[in-house]
């Protein structure tokens, strides 16, 4: 599974959004810990990585929030990393937009959807 992140993060990441919920928690989880590991090749990889990462979790909680509430859990910690770290990952804010609004919105949605 991390090495078909690491080939092509952004296509993976399409498929994961077509997934059924219980396949789609599984890779999600997957997804985290390649976001965690590190292991991107080269610079613009970490930044569709984490840009896909973090906009996949957002996109999920505004469309479909039953597939991925019960992992919330699982992967704040490194929505929280991302969001804090855009820098590290390389991205760039006029490309890929600002992490920690993206992750205010997902706190914030998280929040409303879990009450």
């Amino acid at each position: 599974m991390q090495s078909r992140f690491r080939n092509n993060v952004i296509e993976t990441t399409d498929e994961l959004r077509w997934m059924p919920k219980i396949p789609f928690e599984y890779y999600m989880i997957g997804f985290r810990d390649f976001i965690n590991f590190g292991d991107f090749g080269h610079p613009i990889d970490a930044s569709d990585a984490a840009s896909c990462f973090i906009r996949l979790v957002l996109e999920k909680l505004e469309g479909q929030p039953s597939h991925i509430l019960a992992i919330m859990p699982d992967l704040l910690p490194t929505l929280e990393f991302v969001a804090n770290n855009q820098a590290k990952f390389e991205a760039e804010e006029h490309i890929y937009g600002n992490f920690s609004e993206i992750f205010n919105r997902i706190q914030t949605l998280h929040a409303m959807l879990s009450a």
